[in-house]
């Protein structure tokens, strides 16, 4: 077998040296000593650097192309089998141009011109004219209107999804108690306009009162085409707005050019073959919003994490056959995991014995003066768990070993609200399908162009691959079909046991 930093190619020792001299002697002194070895945490940030880099990487875009194929070219690098890019249909949305004006009715000479930026997915409009209207909640009265409506981010007390939400939680330091996290969602999650839509407003103006200051909100992302204009302004331009209002009766117009058309992505896929029949599915998606190094370039630099370790190992030592999917269309209504629950219904049915979603190694940030500042610490670590003792135990064990504090096990269903029947996440579209291991990070500038490189959490970056390798080691001696045997009801009959214990 080749020598690791062999294997790792021109790509890797160019990131090494990108990474600086003395970083770059140290790396592949570790590589080079002994097999196999994990991707250096330096050269995982150098793949999502050399990710987050292309721009703006939305289903259709040429970063995002440019993402697939190199993507494609690293599972070659690694040596995985049957290597594809897998078409999938997407949508493909850019804006154009927008302004928005306002005046007092009485007064038609002042005009009022206020920065924003486009709800994505709304419609186009030239010069839509109507009367303002500060929503207090859509009805009758917002007919013909122009709805004016604040947002607000979800903000959830730790404490709180701890005792009443999670399985199980790792939290040695002690900060559920007094953490409240803010999410990157308000209560409408993805149905921004869609009140006002159904109560007949003509145009839609969402006032940003997030704690930091933007305009720039790319929700929603599922596809699905609005039948209004909308407009996204920060908090500073809605009050602004607001103040205007509340000295006469104002009327706006709204421009909009966007286009939307549809567009080919790909899900790119690469196979290891393993001791046993069945197999364990790792993956990701390859598109973000922006440049979103956190969304997802990070999650996608893991599940490279992953084939670059397995890839070193020979077929005896890999408990299963493994498929690593980084999909497209995550920014479109999750066209890529749609295509791969359609086209490989059976195959997940019967043959996996789980799937491992990994999503988002994000720092926790914090507002300061309008603006976000990343912290050390890592953001709240969500690990969706199927309801299967075995899965959750391995899960647990795996967290304890690497310390990944700041650590839930949350349940497949009944979260967000009690009728949920799948959890918040790509890995959603697999279950019931399949068992599923789905870790995910929700910071509040998950859709915001400041999710930038030094948003990702580079200390978590080796725990997470070594967490996600405890996991698939522990499920060694399990098929598909006995892990599916273990599957319970919730609530669950035993409590789980804490890190000690484990």
């Amino acid at each position: 077998m080749p020598t690791p930093f062999i294997k790792l190619g021109p790509l890797f020792a160019s990131a090494l040296i990108c990474a600086g001299a003395a970083h770059a002697q140290h790396a592949i002194a570790e590589i080079t000593t002994a097999s196999p070895q994990l991707a250096p945490s330096e050269v995982v940030m150098d793949w999502i650097e050399q990710i987050e880099k292309q721009g703006h990487r939305r289903p259709g875009y040429s970063a995002d192309e440019w993402t697939e194929h190199w993507l494609r070219d690293r599972f070659n690098e690694f040596g995985l089998q049957d290597v594809q890019l897998d078409p999938i249909d997407v949508v493909r949305w850019e804006p154009q141009q927008w302004s928005l004006q306002v005046w007092h009715e009485n007064d038609a000479d002042h005009v009022l011109e206020l920065a924003s930026w486009p709800v994505p997915l709304s419609a186009n409009a030239e010069a839509l004219e109507g009367e303002l209207l500060l929503s207090q909640g859509p009805g009758p009265h917002t007919a013909g209107k122009i709805a004016v409506v604040g947002l607000e981010l979800l903000s959830w007390p730790q404490r709180r999804i701890r005792d009443t939400v999670a399985t199980w939680a790792y939290d040695p330091a002690g900060e559920f108690d007094t953490l409240t996290q803010v999410l990157p969602m308000s209560v409408r999650f993805q149905k921004i306009m869609d009140p006002e839509i159904a109560a007949g407003a003509i145009g839609f103006i969402g006032i940003l009162d997030f704690p930091w200051e933007t305009d720039r909100y790319y929700n929603p992302y599922d596809a699905q085409s609005r039948s209004i204009p909308g407009l996204y302004l920060s908090h500073t331009n809605g009050e602004r707005l607001k103040a205007f209002m509340a000295e006469a009766p104002t009327r706006a117009r709204i421009s909009l050019q966007r286009k939307q058309t549809s567009a080919t992505s790909h899900n790119v896929t690469g196979s290891l073959p393993g001791r046993s029949d069945d197999w364990v599915v790792i993956g990701s998606h390859h598109d973000g919003p922006w440049n979103s190094a956190v969304e997802d370039a990070s999650g996608t630099a893991l599940v490279l994490a992953q084939a670059y370790y397995w890839s070193q190992l020979p077929r005896e030592m890999r408990p299963h056959n493994m498929l690593f999917l980084l999909n497209g269309g995550h920014m479109s209504g999750g066209a890529g995991l749609l295509h791969m629950a359609d086209s490989r219904k059976d195959f997940l049915q019967q043959r996996v014995v789980t799937e491992i979603h990994l999503e988002h190694a994000a720092r926790e940030a914090r507002a300061a003066d309008g603006k976000l500042v990343p912290t050390d610490k890592p953001e709240v670590r969500w690990w969706f768990t199927s309801f299967i003792p075995r899965l959750e135990q391995s899960v647990a064990r795996a967290i304890c070993k690497e310390n990944l504090e700041r650590s839930l096990i949350m349940p497949v269903e009944g979260f967000p609200s009690p009728e949920s029947k799948h959890p918040p996440t790509d890995a959603a579209f697999f279950h019931p399908l399949t068992p599923i291991v789905s870790f995910l990070t929700a910071p509040m500038y998950l859709f915001d162009p400041a999710d930038r490189l030094n948003m990702v959490h580079e200390d978590s970056l080796l725990p997470l691959t070594r967490a996600v390798i405890d996991i698939v080691n522990d499920l060694d001696d399990v098929s598909a079909a006995a892990i599916r045997e273990g599957i319970y009801a919730p609530p669950r009959a035993q409590q789980m046991q804490g890190c000690a214990a484990s």
